[in-house]
């Protein structure tokens, strides 16, 4: 069971790639992308070699305001779709006691997005869309194990590589560089159970282009999962989210407008015959209960994983 469940892991290795979603930060939009941290097996370690992913995501919501291109902007939309690439190695040798992965992903993007206001001269609206490639992610992690328990630290950067035009409504990418730690506990037992909790802390560099600083984010992601046979697991996943640090900068024009949130939705892994354990398919979606001062709607995974 434990070896066939250790191959969706690497999902959780790409997630933390952003997408353009949450608001209280520049845009309504972060690197952090909601639930996304924790799938299936989230802290078990891999087996050594090479992973490859592909990662679809899609996100649709809206905002009552948020601070986009040096203004205010009003009943904010916004539709994205990325679909990201990459790769990850695992080394047989141990670290520190515990086992290495490095790997790296990049994605191509599709946004639009749309602000509307009504005043006493009437409704004006406007509308962008832009696609292109979107902020490229590095990433380590180690893994150990105890008995039932699992743990994996992870350090990530966010690479500004995107498409960014500060004239634009809608970018793939988000012009200023993020830095995110993490720590993933996961508890599982011999019939298929599993909890994993998955906090982290995110810290932003400034958009020089705008002069905008989106504050530092705290994100908990959580799972309960039940392996129904051996090729196929559901679970309840969800996340917390808070700003722990206001937006700064002269382009923070609603001050630090910090924001917090939680989300909750099903998802679905397949391990196919076909793929002899080494193919890995999760579907995921997760839709806002709560929120304050963010974007809010539903958040979309398909992912396919497949180890060499």
């Amino acid at each position: 069971m434990k070896q066939r469940v250790i191959f969706p892991i690497l999902l959780v290795c790409c997630l933390v790639l952003g997408q353009h979603s949450v608001q209280a930060t520049e845009g309504g939009s972060s690197d952090y992308f909601p639930g996304t941290f924790a799938t299936f097996g989230v802290a078990l370690p891999p087996e050594p070699g090479f992973m490859a992913v592909n990662q679809l995501l899609y996100y649709n919501g809206k905002a009552d305001k948020a601070v986009l291109n040096g203004r205010v902007n009003l009943d904010m939309s916004a539709n994205a779709v990325y679909n990201y690439m990459g790769g990850f190695y695992t080394y047989k040798e141990p670290v520190l006691g515990g086992r290495l992965q490095i790997g790296a992903v990049a994605p191509v993007a599709w946004v639009n997005t749309a602000y509307s206001i009504d005043t006493s001269l009437g409704s004006r609206s406007s509308s962008d869309a832009s696609s292109g490639v979107g902020d490229s992610l590095a990433q380590a992690a180690l893994f150990w194990k105890k008995g039932d328990l699992h743990y994996k630290l992870v350090q990530s950067v966010f690479v500004p590589t995107g498409v960014y035009n500060a004239a634009n409504l809608a970018n793939p990418g988000m012009n200023h560089w993020a830095f995110d730690t993490s720590l993933a506990i996961t508890w599982m037992n011999k019939r298929g159970t599993e909890i994993s909790l998955v906090p982290g802390i995110m810290f932003n560099t400034m958009n020089n282009a705008t002069q905008y600083q989106s504050g530092n984010e705290f994100h908990l992601d959580f799972v309960v999962n039940q392996f129904l046979a051996k090729n196929f697991a559901v679970g309840v996943q969800g996340y917390y989210y808070s700003q722990l640090k206001g937006d700064s900068g002269s382009g923070a024009l609603l001050g630090n407008f910090q924001g917090q949130a939680f989300g909750v939705g099903p998802a679905v892994l397949w391990l196919p015959e076909a793929g002899k354990g080494r193919l890995s398919v999760v579907a995921k979606l997760i839709k806002d209960v709560s929120y304050t001062n963010r974007m809010h709607g539903d958040y979309g995974q398909f992912t396919v994983t497949y180890k060499f």
